[in-house]
């Protein structure tokens, strides 16, 4: 037996014995006295329930963190970012293609973040 359970038990046989000694001119108000308590006791038993079966219903969330995936577009932007800029430098040469690929990253970084918000 819940503690609970004895407890509305135990509240029952005091509203009874109650009853007894006041007599019968006090059984109406100690019967919706009653009803009262095991009413209260029905909704917080079923609120309790209805919040367990939404626990359980709540889907685990599945993948990597947006933070954690941040961390890695970042790490990877910045690891490609390096390269290009020497080949941009190098071979193509001129501020104009600096800027160029610098802006691509960025682009490509903005849109990226963007994209995982959703």
């Amino acid at each position: 037996m819940t503690d609970s359970t004895s407890r509305h038990q135990a509240d029952i046989a005091a509203t009874l014995r109650a009853g007894r000694e006041l007599g019968p001119e006090y059984d109406e108000a100690l019967a919706a006295s009653l009803v009262e308590r095991i009413d209260e006791a029905i909704d917080t038993s079923v609120r309790r329930h209805l919040d367990h079966r939404r626990q359980e219903e709540r889907p685990a969330k599945v993948g990597v963190p947006s933070n954690t995936a941040r961390m890695v577009l970042s790490l990877v932007c910045l690891g490609v970012s390096i390269p290009i800029t020497g080949i941009a430098a190098g071979v193509v040469g001129g501020a104009a293609s600096l800027a160029a690929v610098w802006l691509g990253l960025i682009v490509f970084y903005i849109i990226s973040v963007v994209g995982l918000r959703r």
